[in-house]
């Protein structure tokens, strides 16, 4: 069972596919800065830091829609219908390649926010199969 995101009510008939949240390994670096300076506030803050950008970011996908949230004061959401996505991509370098985490932008035909980014997930491929999946029935059922 995928966990619903608090704020997100479902539609009729929406089935929840995936959800997560920013990997611990998309931000190794923050972890490693506070391992070298663990007996010291910094190495705390740099913790406190990374703990924060993992529970602050939630990704949901549905059969019908993507919800992306960030942000823990200031909050930034965006909701994607399945039919309104382009196309998509995933990005991951050389770091991520190893520790298997990437960043998936998704783009539609919109004028203001044209696209959106899931930051840091794991197994993004996996993901951007699952994105293109709920896509492909969803233009499919049109």
């Amino acid at each position: 069972m995928q966990s619903i995101p608090a704020d997100l009510v479902l539609f009729d008939g929406e089935i929840p596919l995936w959800s997560g949240r920013m990997s611990w390994k998309s931000n190794w670096w923050l972890l490693f800065l506070g391992t070298l300076t663990f007996w010291t506030i910094l190495g705390l803050l740099f913790f406190l830091v990374a703990y924060l950008r993992v529970k602050s970011s939630e990704y949901f996908v549905s059969n019908l829609r993507i919800y992306i949230k960030y942000g823990l004061i200031a909050r930034r959401t965006m909701e994607i219908r399945n039919e309104w996505i382009t196309n998509y991509a995933v990005f991951q370098g050389f770091i991520g390649r190893i520790l298997n985490y990437g960043d998936i932008l998704i783009a539609t035909p919109a004028q203001y926010l044209g696209s959106a980014l899931i930051k840091g997930v794991s197994d993004p491929m996996f993901v951007k199969a699952m994105i293109d999946d709920a896509t492909q029935r969803s233009k499919s059922k049109t």
